[in-house]
């Protein structure tokens, strides 16, 4: 399941990773170094959320939307009033419906193994 997201959404994934480590390099007031810790911790976990999203995406355009909006939320210098304090329904949103996607695969091994 995990090999499928990443093969059929990995160009776009990648793509609007890139786009938002940049917009965030720019818009920040600190230069960042492109190998510090903190810019690919960053970029790993903005990559991994665009896989989720896209894929939500593709099988669901609302929940899709939502989850890329959501994404919007973690960065502090987007929505400066509330610095800090909207991160956990990004990621509350992206553990939910990957959980969904989890539940949704086990279900299906477990209605093809046993008959009913």
């Amino acid at each position: 399941m995990l090999i499928n997201i990443i093969k059929n959404n990995f160009k776009q994934a990648f793509g609007l990773a890139i786009l938002l480590m940049y917009y965030l390099s720019i818009s920040s007031k600190n230069s960042t170094d492109l190998f510090s810790q903190v810019f690919i911790f960053s970029f790993i976990s903005y990559f991994i959320m665009f896989l989720i999203g896209c894929e939500a995406y593709r099988k669901n355009k609302i929940i899709g939307v939502y989850l890329f909006i959501t994404v919007l939320f973690i960065p502090p210098n987007i929505i400066k009033e509330y610095r800090g304090l909207l991160f956990p329904i990004t990621y509350l949103s992206y553990f939910s419906y990957a959980g969904y996607l989890i539940s949704l695969e086990l279900f299906k091994k477990w209605k093809n193994n046993h008959e009913l």
